[in-house]
């Protein structure tokens, strides 16, 4: 193994050039972590407070039913990196509808397009087919 000298504290040290084998497999293991940590960021911003529900006070079935819309596409574009059309056909949606209501809750797609993709394309159309 070579080594390379290097002028520390006054001393002479002597210091293991790193390996090839070695450097690949600790290039692997930092991408390894990132996107672990990644997935688990992604995980961690789809947890969502449960509101209590007090069904006394009156319910507006209509503001349920689009707060539930606006989680599942937020989760869908998280899935998939912000990918829409991945993300449309995670739903069984069409992209035109899925882009349709994007527009209409005001979400922003650009800011889940910066993430990796938890699904891969492959799966997504796995599921449509089972």
């Amino acid at each position: 193994m070579n080594s390379t000298a290097t002028w520390e504290s006054g001393e002479l040290e002597r210091i293991p050039e790193p390996d090839e084998n070695h450097e690949s497999a600790s290039l692997r293991s930092i991408t390894n972590l990132k996107e672990l940590v990644l997935r688990l960021l992604r995980e961690v911003q789809c947890i969502t407070e449960v509101s209590k529900l007090t069904i006394g006070d009156g319910l507006d079935f209509y503001d349920e039913v689009s707060r539930f819309e606006i989680d599942l596409i937020k989760r869908a574009l998280l899935q998939t990196g912000g990918h829409q059309v991945q993300a449309a056909k995670l739903l069984n949606l069409k992209v035109t509808t899925l882009n349709s209501k994007i527009k209409h809750y005001e979400i922003n797609p650009t800011g889940f397009g910066n993430v990796y993709s938890l699904v891969e394309a492959h799966t997504i159309e796995d599921r449509r087919h089972a």
